[in-house]
């Protein structure tokens, strides 16, 4: 039985190390990059902070999420 424990307790962890690879890829470079781009491309001469970065990201893809249900909800009608 410790065997079970073992292995039990390496994929835990190692799945653990995957989920936080893929979520720190996703939020680093999907919602902080094109935060980064909206507010670089707005504001050019002042380089834009990472909290500020990931809040026009959120922003943006929140934004894009509901346009894109209106504008298929406006289709299906």
């Amino acid at each position: 039985m410790p065997l079970d424990d073992i292995a039990g307790s390496l994929l835990g962890g190692l799945l653990r190390f995957v989920i936080y690879v893929l979520v720190d890829i996703f939020f680093e470079a999907i919602i902080k990059g094109t935060g980064h781009i909206v507010l670089v491309t707005l504001r050019p001469n002042k380089e834009p902070s990472e909290t500020a970065c990931a809040v026009v990201g959120l922003l943006f893809w929140a934004a894009l999420l509901v346009a894109g249900v209106l504008i298929l909800r406006s289709l299906l009608n």
